[in-house]
């Protein structure tokens, strides 16, 4: 793991409350609300105590900034922190995009190996490949939220029933085939290729301080809201209805300025995971569920060191929706 300090600050233990229950990490999160969901089947178990967030790799990095805390960032962070924008951008525009993606109109029914099944219908087969991580640090776990995340990406297109039962170089090449999505993809993957550029010299150690002290910057949004900039920005482009919203043309005080990456509305940071319905047919029972992946949780490590971790959950809709 490479490793390097990028401010001569001391550094600062974390103070805020901090929780042991895997479940918790469900619980606050609008969906499990608005979807009536009350019993958790399985959720990721997490060692240590953990804070919880909607999107806790950008507001991560934005406590570590903030607060002089150490941060650790794995490839899988950022791979699937991409992904999740990325599955954003297509259910916002499913239609738009459904014949660069499947072969079929309407929505398919999967059941039993959804993954592999989903291969047959899709215009490129090798998408699941593409979308799963496959780094070096890449762990059973992160392949079963890497699994959930394209699950969520795709389901405007598919229906899913269950039967119980060299890594930052990879990254910037792996972006390249966001392109041909169109849209604002090739304005995006412009943006991610020159902070992926400087993961990959980091990575050889050839470490800008510059850059990583322009991790997050804060912009005084006068009567409204502030606003977060910074190359964090990068991975909230997109809102939770697949809008852009990555504009680097910032108006906050009525004097247009440009920035050099996005100024986001801090009320706007988009979640960083993504949901799927399922059912699961419980010898002959069907039970309607919903799945939850991506960042939902940070472990802190030592007392002051943020880890983003990737999670991953399945919880009944049994209890009273809010919406529905």
């Amino acid at each position: 793991m490479t490793t390097f300090a990028v401010a001569p600050v001391q550094v600062e233990n974390y103070s805020h409350n901090l929780t042991t229950q895997s479940h918790d990490i469900l619980t606050p999160l609008n969906e499990f609300q608005k979807k009536g969901c009350k019993d958790i089947l399985q959720a990721t178990p997490i060692k240590g105590a953990f804070a919880t967030s909607k999107s806790c790799f950008v507001l991560g990095a934005i406590e570590a900034y903030n607060k002089h805390h150490n941060l650790v960032i794995r490839p899988d962070d950022v791979w699937l922190a991409i992904m999740v924008q990325f599955g954003f951008f297509v259910n916002g525009n499913a239609e738009t995009l459904r014949d660069s993606l499947v072969k079929h109109q309407g929505q398919k029914e999967l059941r039993g190996w959804i993954w592999y099944l989903m291969e047959e219908h899709l215009v490129d087969p090798s998408m699941r490949e593409w979308i799963l991580p496959s780094f070096s640090t890449t762990t059973d776990h992160d392949r079963i939220v890497g699994s959930v995340v394209m699950m969520a990406t795709m389901k405007k297109y598919f229906k899913y029933t269950f039967g119980l039962l060299c890594d930052w170089e990879a990254i910037r090449s792996r972006v390249d085939h966001l392109k041909p999505f169109g849209g604002h993809m090739v304005e995006w993957v412009e943006m991610l290729s020159g902070v992926l550029g400087q993961f990959v010299a980091s990575a050889k150690g050839d470490v800008s301080v510059d850059f990583w002290q322009r991790i997050c910057h804060y912009y005084g949004g006068g009567s409204g809201p502030p606003y977060i900039s910074g190359w964090i920005s990068v991975f909230c482009v997109f809102n939770e209805d697949g809008k852009w919203q990555g504009s680097t043309d910032f108006d906050g005080w009525g004097k247009p300025t440009k920035t050099d990456y996005p100024a986001i509305d801090t009320n706007s940071i988009p979640v960083g995971y993504l949901t799927v319905d399922v059912k699961i047919n419980d010898n002959g029972v069907e039970h309607k569920a919903l799945m939850f992946a991506g960042h939902m949780a940070f472990q802190v490590e030592d007392g002051n060191t943020i880890v983003p971790h990737l999670s991953w959950a399945i919880a009944l809709k049994n209890g009273i929706a809010s919406e529905e």
